[in-house]
């Protein structure tokens, strides 16, 4: 049985610095490093170790003194490794060397001295704000260290109590909101920052051009002359990138300005990695995110100052859009909008499900001339990343706050043409449509794994079929673009193929056929199913329809089609079946459902060819996929 696919994505960074010997030790790096070791970054600059002394009477400068001092004595309280620190670098970003790839690092719980000494230096931040209530640098350390430790509520209420420009203070709020996971409300708190703020300043926050490709790059630079050309492709861009539309607000949008809001208040403040902040860790800020957790790893020599190793979140993704599906998103393919691209731009990991994988469901689309129906399956895939086989604790993973929410399912289409967002939404094992749905939600099976039916103007989408379960933090996505599929009258238009489960008693109707569905477009072998499609455009005259259903192998080896070519070998015929019946006697849409037992068709992969032909009329031809596989094996 072949290995299960893998998604997790993780960075880690490292800074390898040594005072006055630095330079030579960095010359010798990439000799003494050993080839494999993955997820980390290494520093090629020169450490920065240098005490802050404070004049007594400089509010500020005893602020910075005390943060440096923190952050200095932290190190020595940090978790050590003893493997020692190497490997190649996939990216160089200034002094920082980064490599992504699975990693068997995770976060453990913090000294308890490191914890005394945060709660001390807020302490003391706290006393230095009251003799100088509009410095905003001491501000964002206040909220920063309350974050760090995971106060929240204490972090809020710092925000909410900022006192000085008006933009800092809102940036710091929708700071703290994100976290929380409010990113409905953190979404206008940010708005209001980026307003406030100088212009030139709030260009670099608004226009990503660090998390994206160069291509992005390039229709972000085409667009920026045109105002309203600039806002709907950033517009697009965003709600493109959105991990899930079943969780209000847009975090991927918010994520960015919070760790814009990161880098500026590290901006003069001291980092573990003994290295002064660049525009090298603002990249880094704000295209991966802030650190996760740190642990030391020893020199090789075992004589020089430790490697700091600063970890981001094991299962981070890249959520950014390609260019391609930008300019189109209409056509965009599932590879384009899934989100575990192996050399990934930008990391992101939401907290509501770090653990997002992709969903190989069904997506049919049914033309109905000014309407469209999209059915589309979801289940919770199986966790098939690196840590799910460990048996160390998996922290991210913990339900949480999380633990007593239902598993929520979904089907979304964004029209392309207005950003309007359609959707059909199920909690738990009921039915029901969220308020202000367009169309109806199809009946199906309860919890993670089912099927849901959504009826919506005829025009070009990007739909999105998905699965949550926030107890297991985990989720499952099928996204993808849709172009417009309009049915005109008195022309016979063929709806996509969906697989079906075979019952005896056949479903009349689409919608009742929608439970049936299978979650995958897989099949045991020898197993007996059934295929579901609809005929558009007919009934306004008197005709007779010809349908022919064929089932031929697609995965034959590249040896087996060379003599096939040469005919020193059969081409296997497609197994075929051919019927007619008369054609509706008025303009209607027409479902038929068809089973099929095929116990001939050994494992592999398939394609059905359905074909409708019509007299004075071209054959409409439509094409699905279909898997066959050992029995137990349909589960992924």
């Amino acid at each position: 049985m072949p290995r299960p696919a893998r998604y997790p994505f993780g960075a880690s960074y490292a800074s390898h610095a040594k005072g006055p010997a630095s330079l030579f030790c960095c010359a010798l790096l990439a000799a003494c490093m050993p080839a494999g070791h993955a997820h980390a970054q290494v520093a090629t600059g020169d450490a920065d170790t240098t005490i802050v002394l404070a004049d007594p009477g400089d509010v500020l400068g005893s602020a910075r003194a005390s943060q440096a001092r923190f952050e200095r004595l932290r190190i020595r309280h940090l978790p050590m490794t003893h493997e020692p620190f190497g490997g190649s670098c996939d990216e160089v970003i200034g002094r920082f060397c980064t490599t992504y790839s699975e990693d068997e690092w995770y976060p453990l719980p913090e000294d308890e001295a490191i914890v005394r000494m945060r709660r001390e230096l807020v302490a003391e931040l706290d006393s230095l704000q009251r003799l100088a209530p509009d410095d905003e640098w001491i501000m964002g350390q206040r909220v920063w260290y309350r974050v760090e430790a995971r106060e929240w509520s204490a972090a809020l209420r710092t925000a909410r109590a900022c006192g000085m420009e008006r933009w800092w203070c809102a940036a710091l709020e929708g700071f703290v909101l994100h976290g929380l996971g409010r990113y409905a409300d953190a979404a206008p708190v940010f708005e209001r920052a980026l307003d406030d703020m100088d212009p030139e300043l709030a260009r670099r926050w608004r226009v990503p051009r660090r998390p994206v490709d160069s291509d992005v790059r390039e229709l972000l630079e085409s667009a920026a002359t045109d105002p309203d050309s600039e806002r709907r492709l950033l517009d697009r861009l965003w709600w493109l990138a959105d991990p899930l539309y079943l969780v209000d607000g847009n975090d991927r949008l918010t994520e960015h300005y919070a760790r814009w809001t990161v880098a500026r208040l590290r901006e003069r403040a001291r980092t573990p990695f003994r290295l002064s902040w660049g525009s090298d860790l603002e990249e880094l800020t704000v295209r991966h995110g802030w650190e996760m957790g740190w642990e030391r790893r020893p020199t090789r020599d075992f004589t020089s100052l430790d490697h700091i190793v600063g970890h981001k979140h094991p299962e981070g993704r890249d959520f950014m859009p390609p260019a391609r599906a930008l300019e189109a998103p209409d056509t965009a393919t599932a590879e384009d909008l899934r989100a575990d691209r192996r050399r990934p731009r930008s990391l992101y990991a939401p907290a509501y499900a770090p653990v997002l994988l992709p969903m190989e469901g069904q997506l049919a689309v049914f033309p109905r001339g000014a309407r469209t129906v999209i059915v589309a399956t979801h289940y919770l895939p199986a966790d098939t990343t690196l840590h799910a086989t460990h048996s160390h604790p998996i922290p991210w993973l913990e339900p949480g706050d999380q633990a007593d929410a239902p598993d929520r399912a979904g089907l979304f289409a964004m029209a392309v043409e207005d950003g309007r967002l359609h959707r059909a939404e199920r909690v738990g094992g009921g039915a029901g449509g969220a308020e202000g749905a367009e169309g109806s939600e199809g009946e199906g099976a309860e919890g993670a794994e089912g099927a849901s039916l959504l009826d919506v103007p005829t025009g070009p989408y990007v739909v999105s079929s998905e699965a949550w379960s926030p107890s297991a933090r985990r989720a499952g996505r099928l996204r993808k673009g849709v172009p417009a599929r309009p049915a005109p009258e008195d022309v016979a238009t063929l709806s996509d193929i969906l697989l079906l489960e075979h019952v005896d008693a056949q479903p009349s109707s689409l919608e009742a056929a929608v439970p049936l569905a299978l979650p995958r477009a897989r099949i045991r072998a020898g197993e007996t199913f059934a295929i579901g499609w609809e005929v558009a455009g007919l009934g306004f005259r008197d005709e007779t329809l010809e349908f022919e259903v064929s089932v031929e192998r697609t995965d034959r080896g590249v040896f087996r089609r060379i003599g096939e070519f040469l005919r020193l070998a059969d081409r296997p015929q497609p197994l075929a079946l051919t019927w007619q019946e008369p054609g509706p006697t008025e303009p209607r849409h027409l479902f038929r459902y068809l089973s099929l037992d095929l116990p001939a068709l050994e494992e592999g992969a398939y394609e059905i060819r359905l074909v409708l032909r019509t007299a004075g009329r071209s054959d409409a031809v439509t094409i699905g996929d279909l898997e066959v596989v050992r029995n137990g094996r349909v589960d992924p």
